[in-house]
């Protein structure tokens, strides 16, 4: 998995998701960063419509407008239906960005609905899940999936030559089934996911804005530690990426990744300095 990750809560969020070529909110300074791989990008996907996650989308849709790229791919934006700062700004592009030499489409989201990435012997598809940020604006986190194959329990002990008889023999399917694997998580501005809704995902990027509950006036936002359960509840395989953390906390990071390692997690944390642009390989 390849990423670039970029937060500075209150002041601009984005994920650009290399693998498919998907960026997560589009917050300010998101062009500047990327360059020429705005061109790349064929989706974007919207958690909510607060400013720090779609202050980027003017200067997104106009350099893939006028600087030196291909102009005619085309770019759709993925939003979550009844976003009411959105809708607002879907209007005022249609008012000011009249002569763009490709396609840009607006596409309303509801939990539960789902994106084709990649059709073929293994599909991907991005599934939207809900979450809860502030009240009066909707919010969705975005699940990358991808459909594989696996022997069924009782044929995976068997020798590999049986197995190749069994499939020669025409019997593929009996022996094998499909499964579902999510192997990126991204839940935007949150209080704690729902485990289940990105449980068994290799990768997951939780907000936590603040490091104790006695830090936040209201419930809003998620701290490390309940990102950290909502990871061990879940069942992450492989990272949980901790973003959105507030910059008061910027000479605490060092000390925090040493009580996180004390833990002894069966998977790696991974903080994300606040203003910083980290990669994630």
């Amino acid at each position: 998995m390849k990423a670039l990750v970029f937060s500075k809560a209150l002041y601009s969020t984005w994920v650009y998701y290399a693998p498919d070529r998907i960026l997560f909110d589009c917050g300010e300074g998101v062009s500047t960063a990327l360059e020429n791989r705005v061109f790349a990008i064929k989706h974007v996907f919207l958690s909510h419509g607060h400013a720090d996650h779609i202050s980027g989308l003017m200067g997104l849709i106009n350099i893939r407008n006028n600087a030196m790229g291909d102009h005619e791919k085309e770019l759709r934006v993925y939003y979550p239906a009844g976003s009411p700062f959105v809708s607002e700004l879907i209007r005022y592009f249609a008012r000011t960005n009249r002569n763009l030499q490709y396609d840009l489409e607006w596409i309303p989201l509801q939990a539960g609905d789902r994106v084709v990435l990649l059709e073929g012997r293994m599909p991907r598809y991005i599934e939207a899940f809900g979450t809860v940020h502030a009240r009066g604006e909707p919010s969705l986190g975005y699940n990358v999936c991808e459909v594989r194959r696996r022997l069924r329990e009782p044929f995976r002990d068997l020798p590999q030559e049986e197995i190749v008889a069994l499939v020669q023999a025409g019997k593929k399917d009996e022996i094998s089934e499909e499964y579902t694997q999510i192997l990126f998580s991204y839940g935007g501005d949150s209080v704690p996911l729902n485990p289940d809704a990105v449980r068994g995902t290799e990768v997951l990027l939780h907000e936590a804005t603040f490091l104790a509950d006695a830090d936040r006036k209201e419930y809003k936002h998620a701290t490390v530690w309940e990102a950290i359960e909502v990871a061990q509840k879940a069942g992450v395989e492989k990272e949980l990426i901790i973003f959105h953390l507030s910059s008061r906390y910027r000479g605490d990071l060092a000390g925090l990744a040493r009580e996180i390692e004390k833990k002894g997690l069966p998977f790696k944390v991974r903080l994300i300095p606040p203003g910083e642009l980290v990669e994630i390989e």
